[in-house]
């Protein structure tokens, strides 16, 4: 809440309040300098907590902030793409296998580094990356739950041995 004081003045019609204090720091951060500013800490993979640290705030103000101000949580949100996208983008690289060039360097007799060989190497498929994939983008067939439907009425005899065990 702004601070208000009363103006002085020798007319008495004169009623006016001046309004004292600085202005709310989120008027900063909703302009189109501070948006963009937000959108880049999310887009190099800072949380809500980091994000708010750099605006200058606590954690649980920026979140009051995006529930009031659409137009900061759809920067934050549109920041946080793109970093999902990278990261998608490099699970699915890493799930199919990938081929990559490896350079060796050394310094010349000057003490300049130098490129000695260069060598294509390859980066096998890997499993735990396709299950990865798999699990999230089609759970209905790869989850790890499997829903076994029994439809068995009756006794179930258990050999154990020279035991036997009876269950209804």
């Amino acid at each position: 809440m702004l601070k208000t004081a009363k103006i002085v003045s020798h007319n008495p019609n004169s009623l006016m309040k001046k309004k004292v204090g600085r202005k709310p720091l989120y008027t900063y951060w909703l302009t189109e300098e501070g948006l963009v500013k937000v959108k880049k800490f999310a887009e190099i993979g800072l949380i809500g907590k980091e994000i708010a640290q750099n605006i200058g705030i606590n954690h649980t103000t920026l979140y009051d902030w995006m529930q009031k101000f659409p137009e900061l949580a759809e920067a934050i949100r549109n920041g946080r793409k793109v970093m999902d996208e990278q990261v998608e983008n490099s699970l699915l690289k890493r799930a199919m296998g990938y081929q990559y060039e490896e350079e060796t360097w050394r310094k010349d007799h000057d003490g300049e580094m130098i490129v000695v060989k260069k060598v294509l190497k390859s980066q096998a498929p890997d499993v735990t990356a396709q299950i990865f994939w798999l699990k999230n983008r089609q759970p209905k067939l790869w989850r790890d739950k499997v829903e076994i439907q029994n439809e068995h009425s009756g006794t179930i005899r258990v050999e154990m041995g020279d035991m036997e065990k009876w269950s209804n």
